[in-house]
């Protein structure tokens, strides 16, 4: 009995282990499956969204849309959030993960990325008549941020003398300060300043940029061949013109040029 209870632990451990390995498909595998599980976040538009029909859009879902035609599988989307998007795939509920999900380094440690297939700008955005050609330009104005974003954080430590950061709640509460306004300009990303200038053509405009970010398909740990496979499919719809096309519908402004690692 005292054997058996002592190697109990260790059957349990193999079992999980092996759990965890028969969960991470390899491409052949999600090819015999003729079935590919790919976690999208329907709640931030424009990369998800749920459209007039009720059914799932957006930019991120039109890329999983074209990674499952590539695969010539059918394709199961499975809902996450920012904070369940690398546990659903460390624990094999979904094979990728296209959630606007942006390559940093912490995060590379618990899952791989591929070569961006998108990316956005952190922009100053102003009206016309306003002279801003770089954070310095700040000094002295009221500019407003959505609060606990990465524009709050980076324009908080660049300690521009006079200027006074004013904090909101979302993206749309700051914007409609701005076009109220009630700040001087506004820190935002390139496509929501787009869809402003879209509502106001001739009101307000991008001034300078102040941080750049990327973003890939979430995948685990352990497979090189699957890794290759989305960068050879992601470099071919890049060259194209597809993946273009599919950030300028959503996005309302030009892809930026990608990189490569």
């Amino acid at each position: 009995m005292r054997l058996k209870s002592l190697f109990m632990p260790l059957i349990g451990l193999a079992i999980a282990l092996g759990a965890t390995a028969a969960s991470a498909a390899s491409l052949d595998e999600i090819i015999a499956r003729k079935k590919v599980m790919i976690g999208v976040d329907l709640s931030v538009p424009p990369f998800g969204i749920t459209n007039a029909e009720m059914q799932p859009d957006g930019l991120d879902v039109d890329v999983a849309k074209l990674l499952a035609k590539d695969l010539g599988v059918q394709l199961e989307l499975v809902p996450v959030t920012g904070q369940s998007r690398i546990p659903s795939l460390q624990t094999g509920k979904v094979d990728f993960v296209v959630a606007s999900f942006g390559i940093y380094t912490e995060r590379a440690l618990s899952v791989a990325f591929s070569n961006p297939y998108g990316g956005h700008k952190s922009v100053i955005i102003a009206p016309k008549g306003t002279e801003i050609k770089s954070l310095a330009d700040l000094k002295g104005k009221k500019v407003g941020v959505p609060r606990g974003t990465a524009h709050e954080k980076v324009l908080s430590a660049a300690n521009i003398p006079g200027m006074e950061l004013i904090r909101f709640d979302d993206d749309s509460t700051t914007l409609n300060a701005l076009v109220a306004g009630q700040v001087d300009a506004i820190g935002t990303v390139n496509y929501i300043g787009a869809q402003l200038q879209e509502r106001y053509p001739d009101k307000f405009e991008e001034k300078t940029t102040y941080l750049q970010s990327f973003y890939g398909v979430g995948l685990r740990r352990g497979d090189p061949d699957l890794l290759h496979w989305l960068n050879t499919v992601l470099f071919v719809h890049k060259q194209s013109g597809e993946f273009g096309q599919i950030y300028e519908k959503w996005m309302k402004t030009p892809m930026p040029e990608l990189p490569s690692f």
